[in-house]
């Protein structure tokens, strides 16, 4: 069997492209083994039950503040004096010579990196063992804050000096992919969606909230820079419509308190709920008819990456209301029956959207239903992650 090495530095919970490419790769019949870095405790209490499961082998590099605090603090400090020196790949990367050390010893057929950190490994193992080196580019990491700051010059200086060195990429959307391409035109870049496995689709949806219109956004965070702050404005205009909100997210007091405080009207609810594992999260989405997906267009990665929800809510059988960034209206021109756009910066014309929703019940039924039915036939990472299959199967016979 074919062995390959996936990278990251981030952990399997908070990495779910990194987990559907290993699976994808396992259940093809390579032998996948990843290494991956501690980052916070809610992720390592969540990684048990998806290790547990894991058709692939791992292996946590540079300890934890737990119960490897030695290794973690020393390997931080190694970090940290690299920053210090100015050199990039190791200070963007804890462990990089644990990463390094353990993928030369496992003897890969092909490496694929996930996060800007995994590049200076990536690379380096490549080399020495003459493999081919893959990297998935799941936002466009140079773009990723909106005013160029340390962070983002040392991004751009570690993809200027080995992007040009990997045999391969691959990007999560077509306008990432583009702009990789466009900087490095000598680098192939194969478009693999961010999508989500088909075992996620719910039961098709047969009836709705007749009370209320139900409506769910989720993230890791809920943050008022994620586009909510502008949406809940659009209450206002429609006081008498029955709205029902589920906020899912770790949210502070004043988050909660500030977004509580633009819900004017006793005919909307607001309810804010705890992050859930994936399998749960695809089930409770299913219980409202409308997702949100509301990027704001705040930096250029925010205006060329998919959001993951333009992929869940279809799977869960909701009907999208995405805001106007360039990725989302590339998506909608091609997928029209996923959902619609909407104007974050024009509240009323959102309110008017949800009052005619509210007012067609019948209609928004069959409209999730037709997105339901584009997530079981297209939207989906059974059928995406093809490409991905088909691009490491080239590589590892070239």
């Amino acid at each position: 069997m074919p062995r390959i090495l996936i990278i990251s530095t981030s952990q399997p919970s908070s990495n779910p492209r990194m987990r559907k490419s290993a699976d994808a790769l396992a259940k093809n019949g390579n032998t996948v083994h990843v290494l991956y870095a501690f980052r916070t405790q809610w992720a390592t209490d969540a990684d048990g039950a998806i290790l547990h499961s894991a058709l692939w082998t791992f292996e946590r590099i540079g300890g934890d503040p737990y119960t490897e605090r030695l290794r973690y603090f020393w390997t931080r400090l190694l970090r940290k004096a690299f920053e210090v020196i100015g050199s990039i790949e190791r200070s963007l990367c804890q462990g990089f010579s644990a990463y390094v050390q353990r993928g030369v010893n496992w003897e890969p057929d092909l490496i694929i990196g996930h996060n800007p950190g995994a590049l200076g490994p990536l690379v380096e193992i490549s080399k020495r063992l003459n493999i081919p080196a893959l990297f998935d580019a799941e936002d466009f990491h140079r773009g990723e804050t909106a005013l160029q700051n340390a962070a983002t010059v040392r991004v751009t200086q570690l993809e200027n000096t080995l992007l040009p060195q990997l045999t391969h990429m691959t990007a999560a959307s077509p306008m990432t992919a583009d702009a990789y391409r466009n900087l490095f035109p000598q680098l192939s870049v194969t478009t693999v969606n961010n999508a989500f496995p088909l075992h996620y689709i719910t039961k098709e949806p047969t009836t709705g909230n007749e009370k209320s219109l139900s409506i769910v956004w989720f993230s890791q965070v809920i943050g008022l820079d994620r586009g909510l702050g502008e949406f809940m404005q659009c209450l206002q205009f429609i006081p008498n419509v029955p709205i029902s909100i589920s906020l899912l997210g770790l949210a502070s007091a004043a988050v909660k308190n500030e977004i509580s405080r633009l819900k004017l009207s006793p005919n909307h609810r607001v309810q804010f709920h705890q992050p859930k594992p994936e399998k749960e999260l695809f089930h409770f989405v299913a219980q409202h008819e409308i997702g949100l997906a509301l990027e704001p267009g705040f930096s250029l990665n925010n205006e060329l990456a998919r959001s993951n929800k333009i992929y869940s809510y279809p799977l869960s059988g909701c009907y999208t209301l995405a805001s106007k960034t360039k990725a989302q209206i590339q998506f909608f021109e091609e997928f029209p029956k996923a959902g619609q756009l909407i104007e974050l910066g024009h509240p009323e014309s959102i309110a008017l959207v949800l009052q005619g929703l509210f007012d067609n019940r019948l209609d928004l039924l069959e409209k999730r239903k037709k997105a339901w039915l584009l997530a079981k036939t297209s939207l989906n990472w059974d059928r995406e992650s093809q490409r991905l299959i088909s691009l490491v199967k080239n590589l590892l016979v070239k």
